[in-house]
């Protein structure tokens, strides 16, 4: 069952067709031209981290993913209220947007509308994330997601030299490639 659900719904579970990974840095010039010749990118970081309320009464340690516009490539990503992501994570009134699961929420006694830290930046949650799509790609999690921008992740002061960040780069060969292609690109990287 599970090898079926995997081929059936691979794509949505990993997010891509390919992804590619790299650890504490982002991809240089050379390879995301790479990268961006093999079909649709999506740029994702991840990376944990301690939100704290604005006024610093309390905090809680939360799996990070900060997200591009092309995010998802496959799959819906789907939050209460349902938000288009530029809406959900985009800069308004000076802060970004951020979204969490109901755990988060209840750990830090907050609510929708309400602001909490990450680094040096301050956001606004403006949904409860209901289904990530590709989260089995990102493997096991030791506390709540907390879903921003690549921007907004920037705009922390977070991703530094030496900071525990992994950056995935994840492809949408054109339609129509098969396993064939996979392969290819797997040998030609």
């Amino acid at each position: 069952a599970i090898t079926a659900g995997v081929a059936s719904q691979g794509q949505t579970l990993l997010g891509a067709d390919i992804r590619f990974e790299l650890n504490q840095r982002e991809a240089n010039v050379e390879e995301t031209a790479f990268l961006e010749g093999l079909g649709t990118v999506a740029v994702s970081a991840s990376m944990r981290s301690m939100a704290r309320l604005d006024d610093g009464s309390d905090q809680a340690l939360v799996e990070v993913k900060a997200v591009d516009s092309a995010y998802p490539l496959y799959g819906a990503l789907e939050t209460n209220p349902a938000l288009p992501l530029d809406e959900l994570l985009g800069e308004r009134d000076g802060l970004f947007g951020a979204a969490a699961p109901e755990l988060l929420f209840e750990r830090l006694g907050v609510a929708i509308g309400d602001r909490i830290k990450l680094g040096g930046a301050a956001y606004e949650l403006r949904a409860e994330i209901v289904s990530e799509p590709d989260a089995a790609s990102e493997g096991f999690g030791f506390a709540p997601r907390l879903l921003v921008s690549l921007d907004g992740l920037r705009a922390s002061g977070l991703v530094q030299p030496g900071s525990l960040v992994e950056f995935a780069y994840k492809v949408r060969l054109p339609a129509g490639a098969g396993d064939d292609a996979v392969e290819a690109v797997r040998a030609e990287a």
